[in-house]
């Protein structure tokens, strides 16, 4: 079923000229054009995120929206600025998600049982698997549930252009700065500063990406349960035996 936002009212798409800001079939103009950007980034998403933005273009985003091809050039310049406003919406999405993971297992890590290879909160890292459980659950729920957000996320806007690396890499430095701070306050109560906060949110996005790209073009295997066990059992040896221990 193709993504939709809610609109209040759907656009009039009657090409008959009226007076500038006079209401016209119930809304003024104002309301109309957002209602029409709304169908164009709706449309947008669903077609980067299933066809793939480089096989886009402004006419079958367009004949998606419902929409005449001269109403596109009304909200955006180029394709690439719709793909702009794309992501930041499939972003803030995804942040939402992980942050909230993070946040509900934060504390929780005595619901772990042994059997499941994580450590309760009294021992030596438990409640940092806790949050770093609940982080990867998000994004990788996030993702299976979302595939078409998480291909535009996770492939679409790899290489398209210098301004869209740098997005991603901002949103990746933001993200991974706030997964840090989620991480050492639930632990700690305090937060990291300077480089040392910057390397552990790159740590955080670039290992948790790498996961969840493995993991979707795997086709989601092993199942999401199974594949957290396994990463909660990971982090385990890490924080605790590490490779000294390991004879």
């Amino acid at each position: 079923m193709p993504y939709q936002f809610a609109f209040g009212d759907q656009c009039c798409q009657d090409h008959t000229v009226t007076t500038q800001g006079r209401p016209y079939a119930g809304a003024s103009r104002e309301a109309r054009e957002s209602a029409r950007r709304e169908q164009i980034i709706a449309a947008g998403i669903e077609l980067f995120g299933t066809q793939g933005y480089r096989a886009a273009t402004v006419g079958a985003i367009c004949d998606s929206a419902g929409l005449n091809k001269r109403y596109f050039y009304e909200s955006f310049a180029t394709l690439e600025d719709l793909l702009v406003e794309v992501y930041e919406r499939v972003v803030a999405d995804l942040r939402a998600v992980v942050l909230a993971g993070g946040a509900a297992d934060a504390g929780g890590s005595e619901t772990m049982t042994e059997a499941q290879g994580g450590e309760s909160a009294a021992a030596p890292g438990g409640e940092a698997m806790a949050v770093l459980r609940g982080f990867m659950g998000g994004f990788l729920g996030w993702a299976q549930e979302n595939p078409i957000f998480a291909r535009v996320h996770l492939f679409e806007v790899l290489g398209v252009s210098a301004r869209i690396d740098e997005l991603y890499r901002r949103h990746g430095r933001v993200i991974g700065g706030e997964l840090a701070d989620a991480l050492c306050v639930a632990v700690s109560g305090t937060v990291l500063t300077g480089t040392r906060r910057r390397v552990l949110g790159d740590l955080l996005v670039g290992a948790g990406i790498q996961v969840v790209v493995d993991w979707v073009i795997g086709d989601y295997q092993p199942p999401r349960q199974d594949l957290l066990s396994e990463i909660e059992s990971t982090l385990g040896w890490v924080l605790t035996a590490g490779a000294i221990g390991e004879g």
